[in-house]
């Protein structure tokens, strides 16, 4: 177990609220596989939670790097928790997303790590259909929570599939999945609505089942 993944995560554990225990998991089973290759579909927008200003903004005087507790915390803020969590190991981050303005936000929030990082500004699965490495851990959080995000999700699992890209002890970790009451009754369904389905009948197991999954090879 790596004690280092543990004690950074620890400062971020009062906002990560039910994404905690899957974000912890993930990046341990990441390093305990050696792992080299990390996908993130869909990065970090908002320096800001939704409703307070500087949402969405591209705009550098929102961004706080010393204030964790002004963070997007309704995002989760993968891209910079994953980085910080796991920087001292020797891998390779590539975030992607379709928005230009996204990107700019995100490399501002991980402007420590340009070492590690690469974005690219282009669709999930476009992106899927060129990359030619495998992934030991790939973040499943591109699209909104409607039918048009599902259907998304489940066109990026059927590519992962056909290009078997990810590592035999890969990990894949899909966000926004048992929403709440309150996201339910907007209409909101989760992303890996056909996904997760497609993927456990194609031999990878649900290991954990919070707000967040994480599917694995199954090799038993």
């Amino acid at each position: 177990m790596d004690d280092t993944i543990t004690t950074k995560i620890s400062a971020y554990k009062p906002y990560l609220g039910d994404r905690y225990e899957t974000f912890l998991y993930a990046f341990r089973q990441f390093a305990a596989n050696s792992g080299k290759v990390i996908v993130e579909l869909g990065t970090s927008r908002s320096f800001v939670s939704g409703g307070i200003e500087g949402c969405f903004s591209s705009k550098s005087k929102y961004w706080q790097p010393d204030k964790i507790a002004t963070w997007d915390w309704g995002s989760g803020v993968f891209t910079k928790v994953c980085l910080e969590c796991l920087k001292h190991l020797k891998f390779e981050f590539h975030s992607v997303d379709i928005s230009r303005t996204a990107i700019k936000i995100s490399k501002t929030i991980t402007s420590g790590y340009k070492n590690k990082t690469r974005y690219h500004l282009t669709s999930s699965e476009d992106f899927l259909k060129k990359f030619n490495k495998k992934i030991d851990l790939l973040y499943m959080d591109a699209a909104d929570n409607n039918e048009e995000g599902a259907q998304i999700h489940l066109r990026e699992a059927n590519i992962l599939l056909e290009r078997d890209l990810l590592a035999d002890k890969g990990v894949i970790l899909i966000d926004d999945i048992n929403l709440n009451p309150d996201q339910l009754a907007m209409g909101l369904i989760p992303k890996g609505k056909y996904s997760i389905p497609f993927l456990m009948d194609h031999g990878y197991k649900r290991t954990t089942n919070s707000y967040q999954v994480i599917l694995e090879k199954n090799k038993d």
